[in-house]
């Protein structure tokens, strides 16, 4: 019995290393496997010729596979994200001198961008897609997830990126001129100097402190479609926001000094406790602006129209507030 006992102990072990060695065997072909598709992915991303439109269909069959690969093996997708990022950096440079009006990107580079915006962990990586010039007025990145991604100085105007989420993204000095963001997660973006000229924010969430979250600070919003929009403590500080529809905002706790709210549409708009002085107002609409607990005191609210006596019942103001013809300060109550 003891010989028997001895024998399958020594057979289940032979068997059991028997399938660890087929296992690493299996895993090995599978590594050789996937390396064989991403060396054959690379070459049809690199073959160019002179007019570049030639070899377009290889090209476009090596994103897919690399679009492919990044669902075939996950520990792979930070190579694959830096293979793209630098395929769209390189095949679409943001040129010295801007072009006035911006052509598609090529349908390769529309592609890459498309591949890496829909990637399946976008947590895993970030994008790096700064100083590119990036001709994408289509619907192809329309709820695009580029949490966190690296647009600094890249170029992005006309661009349809409705419902985009860019929570954490760098834009700072990144070009957005009438582009769509309406819907977009904007959360902790940074677009110091960014250039948002005509951008369709409605809806968009710009949610945020003045250190930590949203950064709009010196942003070019001149004529911006931000109504309804989430503006909750953003910082704005020297934000240019001319004849910006900001109808419906939320724009408590926001940061705007030295901003340019003139001939804004801000009726309805949450200025709960702001500091309006701060701000520059002329022309502004206040119709049905919340100003509760607002600080009036030696701001310049002359030429700003909608404005009634009702609401800055709760608003603090002195002797320097200026206040448009027929409103009245209210008599404060006696204690």
């Amino acid at each position: 019995m003891l010989l028997v006992a001895a024998g399958l102990f020594y057979t289940n072990g032979a068997n059991r290393q028997q399938q660890e060695l087929g296992l690493q065997q299996q895993n090995l072909a599978l590594q050789g496997q996937v390396a064989d598709r991403f060396t054959a992915a690379i070459d049809q991303l690199g073959q160019e010729d002179e007019k570049k439109q030639d070899k377009l269909s290889i090209r476009l069959g090596g994103i897919y596979a690399l679009q492919r690969l990044m669902i075939d093996s996950p520990p792979d997708q930070p190579a694959v994200v830096q293979v793209l990022c630098a395929f769209v950096r390189t095949h679409a440079p943001r040129p010295d001198q801007m072009p006035k009006r911006v052509r598609p990107s090529s349908a390769d580079v529309r592609a890459a961008v498309t591949v890496l915006s829909h990637r399946p962990n976008p947590g895993n990586q970030t994008l790096d897609f700064s100083g590119t010039l990036l001709g994408l007025d289509t619907a192809e990145l329309r709820g695009a997830d580029l949490i966190g991604a690296d647009l600094t100085g890249a170029d992005l105007r006309y661009a349809n990126l409705t419902g985009a989420n860019l929570d954490g993204a760098n834009l700072d000095g990144t070009d957005l001129d009438s582009v769509h963001l309406d819907g977009a997660d904007l959360r902790y973006a940074d677009l110091d100097g960014a250039n948002l000229t005509g951008a369709d924010l409605r809806y968009a969430d710009l949610t945020g402190t003045p250190l930590t979250g949203a950064n709009l600070r010196y942003a070019n919003l001149t004529g911006a479609n931000l109504d309804g929009a989430d503006l909750a403590s953003a910082n704005l500080d020297g934000a240019n926001l001319a004849s910006a529809n900001l109808h419906d905002a939320d724009l408590s706790g926001a940061d705007l000094h030295d901003a340019d709210l003139s001939g804004a549409h801000l009726d309805g708009a949450n200025l709960q406790g702001m500091r309006l002085d701060v701000a520059h107002l002329d022309g502004a609409d206040l119709d049905g602006a919340d100003l509760t607990y607002a600080d009036l005191t030696g701001a310049d609210l002359s030429r700003v129209v909608g404005l009634t006596s009702i609401q800055i019942v709760d608003a603090s103001m002195d002797k320097t507030t200026k206040l448009p013809k027929g409103v009245e300060q209210p008599t404060p109550s006696p204690h």
